[in-house]
């Protein structure tokens, strides 16, 4: 990390929320829920007063998805806005836009050009993993780790602009670092992304403090949970396969450039011909930042497999475990653009505008569910009310998006759904078709 600059250029930081937020409308103005977490949560929630909401622990550290600021807070949220999905979805988007914004008046301070910056901003808050992230209201912990992260950033270097004491760096790094992972276990980044950080810039023994910080809270937090984490349970879906983690590696880099996936976890359902075309681009491009910059070739491509770290040995890749790695490497590239020559700049652009595109069509996907999760929500329940036994529905089409929206929620605004809602494949029995829209359709 280098020092701030006392210089740096103002960012237009009005102007610039205005355009994020513009160019993420549809996400901010989706009219309905994604999947069963943001549901489940709502009905959690939808209690008479604050008194009453179903406060998550602090200090339950044997539970697997032990989130404590995450969960409450998304609590709080959901009590507040969950009967008004565009609303929450607009808190989702201005928080995503404000993490962007910190990371472009970052890049300032750390001498990119202010066009640069604001480039950069744009490039991480429309690329498909800040698209999905903006869009899911079940990545608040995303949104909370990597903020605090890009909080500590600007923190640290408002500490060595004032020449602050060794402590005041740990400290500093501590108290964010915490923080992080009360959000979530990919936090746990943060300290080694710190150490990068120190040992490409050679610097002294006042900023390793941050990293002794930092440190620090990720020890304190295995202390309480390796056990756990190392042992998730069969049921949890989060068992560890470290042999999948080069090929989870690879499908992060390549995923943004094979247009027309929606998730990561299908990149590789991709015609053979674009991932190869891909995985040749994502080559070059590495080649072309490394001839520019050397350093900061080797902090993009180390820093990412950092922030991607907690993630890489999961049996399957999300779009929102990309986030934090989506954050570091467009504040790399931006940082090595001035060194990057005509080949490397023409590259990049050729790359951002793909990474962009794979992300309004992130947003697009987001929006259409949405647009059919209100639809089906209230038809559902009204279905429930009047049939007794097992409700068995078919969708016409998109299966995986009612399975989603069917999957252990107790109610919807006060009408029980529970366990009796079965969707059904082609031919067989069910008692409603579930239209293209979102409706529903008696079929007896």
């Amino acid at each position: 990390m280098n020092p701030a600059s006392d210089n740096a250029p103002r960012l237009p930081a009005i102007r610039l929320l205005m355009l994020l937020v513009a160019a993420q409308w549809l996400l901010a103005s989706n009219p309905g829920f994604f999947s069963h977490d943001e549901l489940q949560w709502g009905a959690f929630a939808d209690v008479a007063s604050l008194r009453d909401l179903p406060w998550v622990s602090w200090t339950d550290f044997g539970v697997f998805q032990w989130r404590p600021l995450t969960f409450n807070t998304w609590l709080l949220l959901s009590h507040a806005l969950f009967e008004s999905p565009m609303t929450m979805h607009l808190a989702w988007v201005l928080a995503g836009s404000a993490i962007a914004i910190g990371l472009a008046g970052l890049l300032l301070r750390l001498g990119s050009a202010r066009g640069v910056a604001v480039a950069a901003a744009l490039v991480f808050a429309l690329g498909p993993y800040a698209a999905y992230v903006h869009g899911w209201v079940a990545t608040l912990a995303d949104l909370l780790w990597v903020g605090a992260s890009v909080s500590l950033a600007h923190a640290l270097l408002a500490l060595d602009r004032r020449a602050a004491p060794p402590l005041a760096f740990a400290a500093v790094a501590f108290v964010f670092t915490a923080a992080g992972l009360l959000a979530k276990e990919a936090a746990l980044a943060m300290p080694a992304l710190l150490g990068l950080a120190w040992l490409l810039h050679r610097q002294g023994p006042v900023r390793f403090a941050a990293v002794v910080g930092s440190g620090l809270a990720a020890v304190a937090y295995l202390a309480l949970r390796l056990g756990t984490l190392l042992a998730p349970g069969e049921s949890s879906g989060y068992s560890i396969s470290p042999l999948s983690a080069p090929g989870n590696w690879a499908i992060y880099w390549v995923f943004p450039l094979t247009p027309g996936a929606f998730e990561a976890i299908n990149t590789v359902l991709a015609p053979m011909r674009q991932l190869v075309l891909a995985g040749v681009v994502v080559l070059v491009f590495f080649a072309l930042v490394a001839r520019g910059s050397p350093r900061l070739a080797l902090a993009m491509v180390a820093g990412g497999a950092l922030a991607l770290a907690p993630a890489l040995p999961l049996p399957f890749v999300a779009n929102q475990y990309g986030y934090g790695f989506s954050a570091w490497t467009v504040a790399c590239v931006a940082l090595a653009w001035p060194a990057l020559g005509r080949p490397g700049k023409a590259l990049v652009l050729a790359m951002a505008l793909v990474w962009v595109w794979s992300g309004l069509h992130v947003q697009r996907a987001m929006a259409s569910v949405g647009e059919r999760q209100a639809v089906f929500q209230p038809a559902l329940v009204e279905a429930l009310a009047g049939h007794e036994g097992e409700l068995r529905l078919q969708p016409a089409t998109d299966a995986w998006v009612y399975i989603r929206l069917t999957t252990a929620i107790p109610s919807w605004r006060g009408q029980p759904i529970g366990p009796r809602v079965r969707v059904v494949g082609p031919g067989e029995d069910a008692h409603y078709e579930i239209t293209a829209e979102g409706k529903l359709r008696a079929l007896r």
